[in-house]
């Protein structure tokens, strides 16, 4: 008895799902009725965000505001150029100490660079 119980509990599962056709296959109407049975998390969603407003154009900063803000920069370019000098001193003497190049090549370099500079 145990075992018929078990084989009709099997043939039940068996024929509960029907078989489909292959999407290519289905009818306009059998597609009309596959989308409806979709749940809400299968269906595409589309944004529903509202379109962004312009970004609000900044008034022009206070003279005060500049006159600060070119002075702080003014500062750390004050900090930071010699230190840059430094290492490019070092460079070049590294280069001519190892033969690398010459150190006349470095004085028509920065002649080079003197003069695009100056046009």
């Amino acid at each position: 008895m145990a075992l018929k119980k078990k084989s009709a509990r099997q043939s039940s599962k068996r024929t509960s799902t029907p078989k489909r056709a292959p999407a290519s296959k289905r009818t306009s109407t059998a597609k009309r009725t596959a989308a409806s049975k979709r749940t809400p998390s299968s269906r595409k969603v589309t944004s529903t965000r509202k379109t962004q407003k312009p970004l609000r154009v900044r008034p022009s900063r206070a003279p005060h505001v500049t006159v600060k803000t070119l002075d702080a920069l003014n500062e750390r370019l004050d900090m930071i150029l010699p230190e840059v000098m430094v290492r490019i001193a070092a460079i070049e003497h590294l280069l001519v100490k190892n033969q690398l190049c010459m150190y006349d090549e470095l004085i028509n370099a920065r002649q080079f660079i003197q003069e695009q500079e100056r046009s």
